[in-house]
């Protein structure tokens, strides 16, 4: 059976390819952290989207790391206190969402180059969005044990899981924040003018909706 070695944990390929396409599958499918990227992306761009897409990565590390140390179980012993930070997630994707509607600058013409994207705060949206996404959290708690060996080390495991997760993960948004950045250049070709902020605000706060109905919904309760 041909093995992968990392740090002495030995993971089986055929479980390393299964992982790799449930994951896939998984990133691909929409949720808050790939309609926060579509968001950014239908402001700024493709380059509008790398803060997102960073805080989000950056988050799925970190879900790693609390798996390792067994915090995750920790999280669904105390359900009141992650359930405090999904609503609070998902409060803050509302205000960041009516914020770039609000604020948003005039419409884009023809031609027009991609907004002005600052990194940091997409990257703390990104991140929040997906500490509190109880999407993530479910992934964690009932998908990636299935693919652990508790004869093996498991810190080894986890670490290429991680690294499988990495690229999956960039796959599936950078999918879509490439999709939405080409229908925003198609729209401000086609329109005399076209309100991308306002656009991109709306997403982020269907986005909140999508987070809450998770919220709400028995599936994703571990209380």
């Amino acid at each position: 059976m041909p093995e992968y070695s990392v740090k002495g944990c030995m993971v089986p390929v055929e479980t390393m390819l299964a992982f790799f396409l449930a994951d896939l599958a998984i990133c691909l499918t929409p949720g808050p952290a790939t309609i926060v990227t579509a968001g950014y992306a239908a402001s700024g761009g493709v380059k509008g989207a790398l803060g997102p897409i960073a805080g989000i990565h950056i988050a799925n590390f970190i879900w790693y790391a609390m798996s390792a140390f067994g915090l995750t179980a920790l999280i669904t012993a105390a359900p009141d206190i992650y359930g405090a930070l999904r609503w609070a997630g998902a409060a803050y994707l509302l205000w960041m969402g009516y914020r770039m509607i609000a604020q948003g600058k005039s419409p884009f013409i023809p031609g027009a180059k991609a907004g002005t994207i600052k990194f940091w705060p997409g990257l703390a949206t990104g991140l929040a969005v997906h500490m509190s996404n109880p999407k993530a959290l479910l992934f964690y708690v009932s998908f990636l044990p299935q693919f652990i060996d508790p004869k093996l080390p498991v810190s080894g495991q986890i670490l290429v899981f991680a690294a499988l997760t990495a690229i999956t993960e960039s796959i599936g948004l950078f999918t879509y924040a490439t999709l939405t950045a080409s229908a925003r250049k198609a729209a401000a070709q086609r329109f005399s003018a076209f309100p991308f902020d306002k656009i991109a605000g709306s997403v982020l706060i269907v986005a909140a909706i999508v987070m809450i109905i998770l919220n709400s919904h028995l599936l994703f309760s571990f209380g």
